[in-house]
């Protein structure tokens, strides 16, 4: 393996890394501020946080990954596409990456010669004087891809030969292993690949002179694995529907503050934006999910490394002093078993989940969130999650919607929209996985049925809110959409029974679609 590169080669490479070395004296007590976060929890984060339910200001205000009501969950600054001079080696293993490239000639995952060319060729970078934060999150975007094609390499080679997937590698090298841990600390994030980096800090503009990201068609990924055009879709239909997570963010604050301080016309009309968003991320995620049907062949590298059956026990980090492979001492040793990237882990899901309270359904239904998958989440994520919990659980949010008939059929609409998300990201991940699987592992078969689980509760929930709302108190309109949206729940409450009494997996029947 390559020699670690002296950090002097950096200067006068580039500004932006030069400004990182200027900020070293000062970005290492940062580093150490941001490392000590990432182990000390959530709460810890959301207290630091504003204790206003209706205001909120990030932990981490200089990320690239923040929250606010004007960008929502993208990134301050459009995503960094190249990296600088230094890391040229990386940047030309990255480009040499995906099934298909876009010059139409195959790259290194085709023909499983990736891992090969990373032990011998990608060098033991030295990343401790980066601190620039549109340069960290880059890093951290092109590190996380590395460490799952590596990984992941042998799945996916031997499920486009024999439909399973096989053993992973077990052991990430230290080239990758090292920089992976030391930016992932300083973002306060996990060292693998997960939602935000593979979608929101993975996008540039086709034609700079338009806002991006106006639309899916405005925009192309900056990293892939496949190559084909569902994991483009994939990646830009995520990225132009968080367009509308600003709105998602102002009004969940607004929501939180009309239930605190009883306020009912501010709560309704909160709940009324809040619904409106997420119908537009429903409308777009519809359109670029339409055809699943090359989910697979990408679908590999997201997998993450906790309770799936390619890793029998996580994955061990290589250390970087050549004394062999041993456990990160970054982080916990527990924590080397990590969630990998779905649409359920995007956190449009976990911010509806939490503001409505939905992980409170069923004791096996409790997701997207009490798996521990916002823990691992960047800090700013993470707070902001944390702090939508805790004031939705303090304030009674569900209750407080249902003891107003109009403020109900406003709930049970948000709810018909969530339900919908959830129900998509659900069939999509199922129409995509091949029968063999779900017969072959039980884990995955496990997992798919707790959301399974999980949806129908939502759908439940739904049907009573809707049983709960005097009906003669609303105007038509709200009669019949609340009508409509119970027909909706019904219909997948009644689908969803039917196959979780099933003990043999059986394909989707067309008949449930409802959305």
């Amino acid at each position: 393996m390559a020699a670690m590169l002296p950090r002097a080669r950096i200067l006068g490479n580039t500004s932006l890394l030069n400004h990182s070395i200027r900020g070293l004296a000062t970005g290492a007590a940062k580093h150490q501020a941001a490392l000590a976060s990432s182990i000390s929890g959530a709460d810890a984060l959301a207290q630091s946080s504003s204790k206003s339910a209706d205001t909120w200001a990030n932990v981490e205000p200089g990320s690239e990954f923040t929250v606010t009501r004007e960008t929502g969950f993208l990134p301050q600054h459009e995503p960094l596409a190249v990296l600088p001079s230094y890391f040229e080696k990386l940047e030309e293993l990255l480009d040499e990456m995906p099934i298909h490239k876009g010059d139409g000639t195959h790259g290194l995952l085709h023909s499983g010669r990736f891992g090969e060319r990373i032990e011998r060729e990608l060098p033991l970078y030295d990343v401790d004087f980066v601190f620039d934060s549109r340069i960290l999150a880059a890093l951290y975007r092109d590190y996380a891809f590395l460490a799952s094609a590596y990984l992941l390499e042998p799945c996916d080679i031997q499920f486009r030969l024999a439909r399973n997937y096989g053993l992973a590698r077990r052991i990430l090298p230290a080239n990758i292993a090292r920089p992976l841990q030391t930016i992932a600390a300083r973002l306060g994030a996990q060292p693998f690949l997960e939602h935000s980096s593979f979608t929101f800090y993975n996008y540039r503009r086709t034609d700079p002179s338009i806002d991006a990201p106006a639309s899916i068609d405005s925009i192309e990924p900056i990293r892939r694995f496949s190559g084909c055009d569902a994991e483009r879709s994939y990646i830009t239909g995520h990225v132009a529907a968080a367009r509308f997570t600003g709105q998602m963010v102002q009004a969940s604050l607004e929501l939180l503050g009309g239930a605190k301080t009883d306020d009912r016309g501010r709560f309704d009309r909160a709940l009324q934006r809040y619904t409106g968003a997420m119908r537009e991320v429903n409308g777009v995620l519809s359109r670029a999910l339409a055809n699943s049907g090359e989910y697979a062949s990408f679908r590999t590298y997201l997998s993450g490394t906790k309770s799936q059956p390619m890793f029998s026990a996580g994955v061990i980090y290589e250390s970087a002093s050549g004394a062999g492979p041993q456990l990160s001492s970054v982080l916990p040793a527990q924590h080397h078993q990590f969630f990998g990237v779905a649409q359920s882990s995007n956190p449009i899901a976990s911010l509806s989940t939490h503001l409505f309270q939905l992980s409170q359904l069923s004791p096996q239904g409790a997701l997207p969130c009490a798996d521990g998958i916002d823990n691992l989440r960047p800090q700013n994520y993470r707070a902001f999650l944390t702090h939508i919990a805790r004031h939705s659980r303090t304030d009674r949010v569900q209750s407080y919607a249902l003891r107003s008939p109009a403020s109900s059929a406003h709930y049970v609409a948000a709810l018909d929209q969530v339900l919908a998300y959830r129900f998509r990201q659900w069939a999509n991940l199922r129409d995509s996985v091949h029968l063999h699987t779900l017969r072959a592992s039980p884990a995955f078969r496990n997992y798919l049925d707790v959301q399974t689980r999980h949806i129908r509760d939502i759908a439940e929930l739904v049907l009573r809110s809707r049983a709960n709302t005097d009906r003669e108190m609303l105007v038509p309109a709200q009669r019949a959409a609340t009508d409509a949206a119970a027909h909706r729940a019904e219909t997948v409450r009644r689908s969803l029974s039917r196959i979780l009494e099933d003990a043999e997996p059986a394909q989707l029947p067309t008949s449930m679609i409802a959305y």
